[in-house]
């Protein structure tokens, strides 16, 4: 190799990291405080329990995008176990809980043997 291809590609690599850095200061300047907790959402929708989150960036010309994303759940309304998320917003605490569903009879799916 030649010294001024490694010459070349010593530039290249170090234009790549110097705007890669540039990028990610972008980011962590636009991000608007307080949109993360605002957008943290716990709850029910219409058989799904979950959770939404989400936070808002915006450019130095006043733009802005609002990111969310969801974890949901769903099962039959005779499943054996009703999980719920549950969320204390000043602990910044998710937890889910898993107790024995009372939609379920007693007997249904299970058959005894003998």
């Amino acid at each position: 190799m030649s010294a001024s291809a490694k010459a070349a590609r010593r530039a290249a690599k170090a234009a790549t990291k110097t705007s890669a850095k540039k990028v990610t200061t972008g980011v962590g300047k636009s991000y608007v405080s307080g949109s993360f907790s605002k957008n943290l959402v716990v709850g029910q929708g219409g058989e799904y329990k979950g959770v939404k989150v989400g936070a808002e960036f915006k450019t130095p010309k006043g733009r802005g995008v609002l990111v969310k994303g969801i974890v949901g759940y769903s099962g039959p309304p005779n499943r054996r176990l009703d999980i719920t998320p549950k969320l204390d917003k000043a602990q910044k605490k998710l937890s889910v809980h898993a107790t024995p569903n009372s939609n379920r009879r007693a007997a249904a799916g299970t058959k005894l043997r003998r």
